[in-house]
């Protein structure tokens, strides 16, 4: 019988299938194989998209993927594309994809997601406890039958752990016993079997608060008990502790709410016996003015009375540039007050510092503090920022500065305007901040201002009066003053130079001023002359009054004496004032007017004041112009009358004149002007803020986190490195040492950070700083499970160990714990076999450092 071949070949004839034995296996296998194909080119060809590949549903979280090509990298989205994955590739291809969602460090495939030097130290300590822990048998199989030795060198695929297409409601993240065995080396059955010991548990490093529990138990709440019983002394660990939201931090509760009772006087200053309550900002520092003077070194107007020390935020601000640091480092080894021993070349740098330090003061009055602590770039980083130039410099008021400028350093504007040029002495480098303030880099207005004052003087020596100099500070003299100081205090000893007047070595005072007058009175006592020698005329002493008065085009015309308004047939006509002379004395800036003379009155002042009396030398004075004053006033017009008036009641305000009394003026009691306080300036900033003391402007913490103090530490302590001699160094060793102001570190510990300074840990812990670890705990769920010791049922006080020693030292890994560590039989009395969870993932995370998922980067619609 005839058959096709392809027949014959399917289905042979029965002689033949005799005649090849095994044939018929061949032809089934054969039919087999055509009709899979048949099938699966069928399937493809009716399914949609590539569906048919999946084994499974995925899980409810990555429901939304359509594609199987995001997440099998090596396929396509054709029904052929699978074909690419029957070739090797790079294996972590599809793990890489995992992280275009979530979002893990560049150790991702490490096992546990942690760094390599963190595996290997682990890897050594869990190495020493394998050696001394017997391996399970069904352990020991599965390391037989599946090595991983290899698996850290090669990396961790993602579906290691997570495997997909197990359905809707699988849970991605579980992970078994078996499977986290398989990779350590130490394994062991369950937690209440072969588990490791702990090792100093839960305590990886000190607190970062600085907290003496045995001390506060055992000694200082008993004191406070007995000494004020009404103050809130805690009497469990939830009056300072509670748990956050996290469950995973046992928080400490607010400085509000826990310390203030006892802490805060310590911050603001209330409880310092010694040293000042505030901390030194600006100062003029004192100087060896004889030695100076000898070695003609010109540093202009200087206090000789100043005591005080170059402060660290002035050096900070002095070394903003190459050149200030080089000053500062020359000048840090001296000392200022006595500079004996000094070299040329150190007094040079003394000289150079003085005139830096003028310039600073200059430059914070004409300008704005942003101008000045804008521009520090410490470290080579970026310049500050508005608010924090406002923190650093706690808005301090202009006015601190500029009343400071007017006792310490009164004609600042005329110096600074006629600054020393010479060759060997570098000029101030804050006049460039000055002019880059001003629109267009023109000079201040009040520069200006200065320069025309000072012209004057420079051009018409022989107008300037007996009595006084004008600032030369590119003399070789020394130009001293003293401040607080009478007529008989003055001497040569500073300046060594007469400067014509009755007063030598410093400035004179306001001639109208009751200590001027009374000057002036002793030493025409002593001369035997009948009127007081004052250095100029009665003519310039009334201008000088007036001028007191307000009333500067006044100092130009004739007094009553000579033919004033009070007296009309001396009366000067029309041409006789034309060409009228200019003051003998212009007041530089008017900073002589604001002096200490009536802020610090003498004793005879002081005892007239306190009996409601004028002093003799006030009275004299007024003696001298009650007559004139009485012809004046029915002849001259209101104007003059109401000057007139002006210059009496100042006269009678300076004497300390009773607002009452029967000695009373006819037309009322003069204005009292000055008010008397026996408040200390550090007193009267009680609770914080700015105030002047002994030549220099403090400021004093206002509380908890203050931002001056704290703005400050967080500023240097990354440049401050232990040993090193920066003005950031010193900064903030002032401000954390051990009786600093603010006592920030008596609770805020300090760690040395490697190659990064140094670190005040004023950010409490949280749960984001215990990433990296390999063991969590949560405490809520253990409350209803402590007995009535509470915390001290896993905590144990062990009072005699080193606990405030171990923060003498910056590593903070190195300490020794108020409490003992917490030991595996406790947590094995509830967590075995037959009571609570044990499983790994109770205490262990996989991913140490966590996983997020970010947003997703959508980029800006185009128009």
């Amino acid at each position: 019988m005839w058959r096709p071949d392809w027949i014959s070949s399917v289905w042979p004839l029965k002689s033949e299938a005799q005649a090849a034995p095994g044939a018929s296996r061949d032809r089934i296998a054969k039919a087999l194989a055509l009709a899979t194909v048949v099938c699966v080119g069928a399937a493809l060809l009716l399914s949609k998209g590539t569906q048919l590949f999946m084994p499974g549903p995925l899980a409810s979280a990555h429901g939304g993927i359509e594609k199987c090509s995001a997440c099998h990298t090596k396929n396509g989205d054709s029904k052929l594309s699978w074909v690419h994955g029957l070739v090797a590739g790079d294996p972590l291809a599809d793990s890489k994809a995992c992280l275009t969602c979530h979002k893990m460090p560049d150790t991702a495939f490490n096992a546990h997601g942690a760094s390599a030097g963190v595996l290997e130290q682990s890897t050594r300590r869990l190495t020493k406890i394998a050696a001394q822990t017997p391996q399970p048998h069904a352990a020991r199989a599965q390391a037989a039958a599946f090595p991983t030795h290899d698996v850290v060198e090669r990396g961790l695929f993602c579906a290691t752990c997570h495997q997909e297409h197990r359905g809707a409601t699988f849970d991605l993240a579980k992970i078994s016993n078996e499977q986290c065995r398989s990779c350590h080396v130490v394994k062991f059955d369950s937690f209440d079997g072969r588990h490791p010991e702990f090792e100093s548990y839960p305590f990886k490093r000190r607190s970062r608060i600085i907290y003496d529990h045995a001390g506060h138990f055992g000694k200082h709440f008993p004191e406070v008990a007995k000494k004020t019983p009404a103050r809130r002394i805690p009497d469990t660990c939830s009056a300072c502790h509670n748990s956050r939201e996290d469950k995973r931090v046992m928080a400490v509760a607010p400085f509000e709410q826990t310390c203030i009772g006892c802490h805060l006087d310590q911050i603001v200053g209330k409880e310092r016996a010694s040293g000042p309550k505030g901390i030194a900002f600006l100062s003029v520092p004192g100087l060896d003015l004889v030695t100076l003077k000898k070695k003609k070194a010109s540093v202009g107007e200087w206090p000789d009375a100043s005591e005080a020390d170059l402060t660290p935020f002035m050096k900070m601000m002095i070394s903003r540039n190459e050149d200030g640091r080089a000053l500062i480092k020359a000048v840090d080894s001296l000392n200022l007050q006595d500079l004996t021993a000094a070299t040329d070349e150190q007094i040079r740098a003394v000289t150079t510092l003085a005139w830096e330090i003028k310039g600073l003061f200059h430059a914070l009055i004409s300008g704005k503090a942003s101008d000045v602590l804008g521009t520090f770039n410490i470290g080579g980083g970026a310049t500050l920022s508005p608010g924090l130039v406002t923190d650093l410099t706690a808005s301090i008021p202009r006015d601190v500065i500029v009343s400071a400028q007017q006792q310490w350093l009164p004609n600042l504007a005329t110096e600074m305007a006629n600054r020393p040029q010479a060759r060997d002495q570098k000029q101030s480098g804050w006049s460039a901040t000055i002019e880059d303030a001003s629109p267009g880099g023109a000079t201040s207005e009040r520069e200006a201002r200065a320069s025309e004052d000072a012209a004057p003087a420079a051009k018409n020596p022989s107008q300037q009066d007996s009595g006084s100099k004008p600032a030369q500070p590119q003399g070789v003299e020394v130009k001293t003053y003293t401040t607080n100081a009478g007529p008989e205090d003055s001497s040569d000893g500073a300046s060594g130079e007469d400067t014509g007047g009755p007063i030598k070595g410093r400035s004179l005072l306001p001639s109208g001023t009751p200590r001027a007058i009374e000057a002036r009175r002793k030493d025409a006592e002593q001369a035997g002359d009948a009127e007081p020698p004052s250095g100029k005329t009665e003519k310039e002493d009334r201008n000088d009054d007036v001028r007191r008065a307000g009333d500067p085009d006044r100092a130009d015309k004739p007094s009553l004496k000579e033919g004033g308004v009070g007296n009309a047939d001396a009366a000067p006509k029309p041409d006789a004032t034309k060409e009228a002379q200019p003051p003998a004395e212009e007041p530089p800036g008017k900073a002589t007017e604001q002096t200490d003379d009536l802020l610090f009155p003498t004793e005879d002042e002081l005892r007239a004041i306190k009996a409601g009396t004028k002093s003799p030398a006030v009275a004299a004075a007024q003696s001298e112009r009650a007559d004139g004053k009485a012809e004046a006033r029915d002849a001259k017009p209101d104007r003059a009358a109401s000057k007139e008036a002006a210059i009496e009641a100042r006269a009678d305000a300076e004497a300390g004149s009773p607002a009452s009394g029967s000695g009373a003026s006819p037309k009322g009691a003069a204005p009292v002007i000055s008010i008397a306080s026996d408040v200390d300036p550090e007193s009267w900033a009680d609770y914080g803020g700015w105030y002047r003391q002994d030549y220099a402007i403090y400021y004093r913490p206002t509380g908890h986190k203050d931002k001056f103090v704290y703005s400050w530490l967080v500023l240097t302590g990354p440049h401050a490195s232990k040993g090193n001699a920066s003005p950031a160094t010193a900064v903030f060793d002032a401000l954390t040492g051990k009786d600093a102001q603010g006592s920030c570190t008596k609770c805020h510990s300090i760690d040395d950070v490697q190659g990064k300074g140094r670190l005040v840990n004023f950010s409490p812990a949280s749960a984001a700083g215990k990433q990296g670890r390999f063991t969590s705990f949560i405490h809520e769920p253990h409350f209803g499970s402590v007995e009535s010791r509470g915390c001290l049922t896993c905590h144990n006080l062990e009072k005699e160990r080193p606990y405030l020693k171990s923060y003498e030292q910056g590593n903070p890994h190195t300490f020794s714990s108020n409490f003992g560590a917490v030991k595996k039989d406790l947590c094995q009395s509830c967590h075995t076999s037959g009571m609570a969870r044990q499983d790994c993932l109770l205490c262990h995370s996989y991913h140490v450092n966590g996983v997020t998922t970010p947003i997703m980067n959508t980029k800006l619609p185009t128009q």
